[in-house]
């Protein structure tokens, strides 16, 4: 992606560059003539001289006078030190001041002219110098992240020497820099090191910033010609008619979205290419719905369906959902951490045999004692949450390669495209029918017994209630109301007898007790860290209460407030929070105005960044040197349609 200088040449061979400071270059990541040009300036100073007349207080200005009075030095305790000279700028009689830099007191010579930038405070008719310069000409210094390796200055003349040696033999295509007015990639570079303007800087950014994004565009789309496999064995050419026939026996209508990615899901199954589809929606958007009529279609010629999710709790609320939706018309089983040795030889025995139409399991599944019979479609759930290797493991045991992954985090699309621009997407927006809006509202700790008192009386009409806390145990360096505080806050309130405890220090076994009691009405009140942020399924609760809301991001607070609103009730949810900056402030003022969350993950994007965006490090979410996945949406967009153009000739010329 960052290769335009081929073939490839190591630093060492610059002039200039001997072993030590190709040692030093390479401590940092600079190892080739390529990283040189696309080691980045991260900032730059203006040498350009402007009229000091033009300026307003506090700009920080480079001019250029006559030195009017010898200067002098002033010491202070601790060896501190400060220098001033009068001098005439553009006219003006303004007096400079440098803090600890005795030794330019020679370099200030009555009746000189000197350049130097510095922050000029107008009303006093003073510049705060920063520092004398005496580079010739006009332009722009450059600064680059060199840690204490070298300084700026030094490397520049490394990555000018690259641009004196070597041609650069890979450039965007002629039509597309026509297309968009881009430069050529070594001109972009070139600017981008050698300003002399800031339009200079500007021009190189945007030209690659595009060339970062289409390449990686380019990448992708080899990715999904490598995965979409063609061979007839991958056609999957199920009973259409019986699929029917089981569509038409479930208890509700599909909805317009649900019919939309079944048909797409379905379309898949009948190419002779293997699936490779993200199935996205909104919390409580009905996916395992979809997800549970492809397993269904797979059924009808006599193969198997695997579901693959991170945890324990969501292995079993799916098991469960699947049971209650479809367990009269496909045999489902269960294998996760806690299954017991002679369960698991039993489910493995009816694995291999065929017996078993749908599996659910946590990493258990790629086990290599865990045999199928005919494992034809591979559903990974919140698939961000396993690693490569581990969804590779899986895709390994398949008979036809399909794979649908499914995710309840809206992403934004600007993030779809980068992140999963090698799938087909399909996109549930569309909420069941009969289920209303959650009403969110915020309120301060100082209010928390009218909460309180709200729970109360949902619990009263039989209704279940979340209480989310933050932390487990105390800590000694944030101020935040942890889990136990807050479950005896609630045990004084309701009693033992009303109130379960669950969190991530338990037991697998211990959880799924505490959520069992929970969810039979026998505690009714569920005070619990985020493990119940994805996939818990409790149609009767009806109020969640989050606890320091504001130290949630935007995405995880609109997960947790999914586990409420599933039945046709009216749901509540409390953000109990004092937030304390504004960023927290717009975090509470976003979730209270909307429970979009296809629009909250725009704005979650915007506040958090791509790289935090599912609170880990997105696996293959590219870093790139100058392109930001939030600011430069629009360029992705027309990266995208260009690589998608290039990648069409190039198959059709093939």
């Amino acid at each position: 992606m960052y290769q335009v200088i081929t073939p490839e040449k190591p630093v060492g061979i610059l002039k200039g560059v001997g072993p030590k400071v190709a040692e030093k270059l390479m401590s940092i990541g600079i190892e080739t003539v390529n990283d040189v040009v696309f080691h980045i300036p991260n900032n730059y100073e203006n040498l350009s001289v402007m009229n000091l007349n033009d300026a307003e207080n506090n700009d920080k200005v480079t001019v250029q006078g006559t030195v009017k009075t010898e200067p002098a030095l002033a010491w202070f305790r601790g060896g501190k030190n400060r220098l001033t000279v009068f001098m005439e700028i553009d006219g003006i009689y303004v007096k400079v001041i440098f803090f600890n830099q005795p030794y330019l007191k020679d370099k200030l010579i009555i009746g000189e002219e000197v350049r130097l930038s510095g922050k000029y405070l107008k009303h006093k008719l003073e510049i705060n110098g920063q520092r004398l310069i005496f580079e010739a000409g006009e332009g722009f210094r450059v600064k680059y992240p060199m840690g204490k390796v070298m300084h700026s200055k030094t490397f520049n003349k490394i990555v000018a020497e690259v641009f004196h040696a070597f041609s650069f033999n890979y450039d965007l295509p002629e039509a597309v820099k026509s297309k968009y007015r881009l430069l050529s990639v070594r001109e972009a570079l070139r600017l981008i090191h050698f300003p002399k303007s800031q339009h200079d800087i500007k021009e190189g950014r945007r030209t690659i910033k595009f060339y970062e994004l289409f390449m990686f565009q380019l990448r992708l789309m080899e990715k999904r010609q490598e995965e979409r496999v063609r061979n007839e064995r991958y056609i999957i050419d199920y009973d259409i008619d019986e699929l029917k026939a089981f569509i038409d026996t479930l208890p509700f209508d599909l909805t317009g979205d649900q019919k939309k990615c079944t048909n797409e899901i379905c379309r898949d199954l009948k190419q002779n290419v293997s699936m490779h589809r993200l199935l996205q929606g909104d919390v409580g958007s009905g996916k395992t719905i979809v997800a549970g009529i492809a397993a269904y279609a797979v059924k009808t010629i006599g193969e198997q369906t695997a579901v693959m999710v991170p945890t324990e709790v969501l292995a079993n609320q799916h098991y469960q959902s699947f049971i209650d939706t479809f367990g009269g018309r496909l045999t489902i089983a269960k294998l996760t951490g806690t299954t017991t040795k002679k369960e698991k030889m039993e489910i493995v025995t009816r694995l291999e045999s065929g017996e078993i139409d749908l599996i659910i399991g946590t990493h258990s599944l790629i086990e290599d004692d865990v045999y199928f019979d005919r494992l034809s479609l591979i559903i990974t759930d919140e698939q961000h949450r396993f690693g490569v290797n581990q969804r590779k493991r899986l895709n390994d045991k398949a008979h036809r390669k399909n794979v649908l992954y499914m995710t309840a985090t809206p992403i934004p699309r600007t993030l779809s495209i980068t992140t999963f621009g090698d799938m087909d997407v399909s996109i549930i927006r569309e909420m069941p029918k009969g289920r209303k809006p959650v009403e969110t509202y915020w309120r301060r700790y100082e209010e928390v017994e009218e909460v309180i008192a709200s729970i109360a009386a949902e619990v009263k009409k039989g209704h279940n209630a979340y209480i989310v806390a933050p932390l487990i145990e105390e800590s000694e360096t944030l101020d935040l109301k942890n889990v136990q505080e807050i479950y005896q806050m609630f045990l004084d309130y309701f009693g033992e007898e009303q109130v379960e405890l669950v969190h991530g220090r338990m037991k697998s076994a211990e959880k799924a007790e505490g959520m069992g009691r929970f969810e039979r009405l026998e505690k009714p009140v569920l005070v619990s860290t985020t493990v119940i942020e994805v996939g818990i399924n409790v149609p009767n609760a009806t109020y969640m209460v989050i606890f320091n809301a504001e130290r949630f991001g935007l995405s995880t607070l609109h997960q947790l407030r999914g586990r409420v609103g599933r039945s046709d009730r009216q749901s509540y949810c409390a953000l109990v929070s004092d937030p304390k900056t504004e960023n927290a402030k717009q975090r509470i003022d976003i979730m209270t105005s909307t429970t979009d969350g296809f629009e909250l993950s725009e704005q979650d994007l915007e506040m958090r960044g791509p790289g935090d965006y599912f609170g880990v490090r997105q696996s293959g979410l590219p870093e790139f040197k100058v392109a930001d996945l939030a600011e430069d949406y629009r360029i992705l967009e027309h990266a995208r349609l260009s690589a998608i153009e290039l990648s069409g000739e190039m198959r059709k010329n093939a």
